[in-house]
């Protein structure tokens, strides 16, 4: 069942840029795992966010790599258990014999590790790595100011319910991750930015949607919303084309998209900040 999802996605995109095809098989990977949370006990408890809840429940255009929950009374979240019921998910109910996950040191993130690749006629040579793996970041809810909202998901052969903060928290999410993030340079000499955070504030904007300030003022301990502006006019300023592409081109199938956004993108910014205010 998940190997031919695999095996059709590869066969329906042939020839398009391999690191987006790499995130369209994590895009299925996330589907069967938000089957398996939305459908077993942790449906209530776990609050689905970031750019793969914008796709899945809003269109967003761009593909996202990981999944990332909100779990609520988080203090008697057994990691554990979780780790147990998702491998009998995947090995016992859809027999899914190449399966291991390893949970980080942190007990915040879990990798699903599935290596496939082989079977899916993606591994040419011994030298080429066999593994497609998905990371699930787990965190405590960070706020009690939010608003909890319900999508319907319907794709392959699954249908469930998924529970989700609303996207006016999803916003102040967004804009929280964009001004705590840095320019500078960490460990690997890495630039801690990622593109895709101001390709999703443009697309909030292009919707109209207003941040929940009170939510937003709690997570990057601002009293106020015209500073917190500043500080975001600031972040947009600083971004650098080439910042941009890197990271947003393994999340569209077309680069001319990516391009033409980046060339647009603070122009579409200073058009539609006013909704902002």
């Amino acid at each position: 069942m998940l190997i031919d999802d695999l095996k059709t996605t590869v066969g329906k995109n042939r020839g398009v840029n391999s690191l987006y095809l790499r995130n369209l098989l994590k895009e299925v990977l996330q589907i069967y795992t938000l089957n398996f949370i939305y459908t077993s006990f942790y449906a209530g408890k776990f609050l689905f966010k970031g750019g793969t809840c914008l796709r899945f429940c809003f269109d967003l255009p761009r593909l996202s790599e990981d999944l990332d929950l909100d779990i609520k009374d988080f203090p008697n979240f057994s990691l554990e258990i979780f780790c147990q019921e998702i491998e009998k998910y995947f090995v016992s109910t859809l027999q899914v014999r190449d399966f291991s996950l390893r949970v980080a040191g942190n007990k915040r993130e879990v990798f699903l590790k599935f290596p496939v690749l082989d079977k899916i006629g993606l591994v040419l040579s011994p030298s080429e790595s066999n593994l497609l793996f998905l990371r699930l970041d787990l965190s405590p809810v960070d706020s009690e100011i939010f608003k909890e909202e319900i999508s319907l998901k319907t794709t392959y052969d699954f249908s469930f319910v998924i529970k989700r903060y609303s996207l006016e928290d999803l916003f102040a999410s967004k804009i929280a991750t964009i001004l705590l993030r840095t320019f500078s340079k960490g460990r690997g000499n890495l630039i801690a930015f990622k593109g895709r955070d101001y390709y999703d504030l443009i697309w909030f904007l292009e919707r109209g949607i207003r941040p929940n300030y009170e939510r937003l003022k709690y997570l990057v301990k601002q009293n106020s919303e015209s500073e917190i502006l500043n500080k975001l006019d600031e972040k947009v300023n600083l971004v650098k084309e080439s910042y941009l592409k890197e990271d947003l081109l393994p999340l569209f199938k077309e680069a001319n998209s990516v391009d033409s956004f980046i060339v647009n993108f603070k122009q579409l910014y200073r058009q539609k900040r006013n909704i902002l205010l």
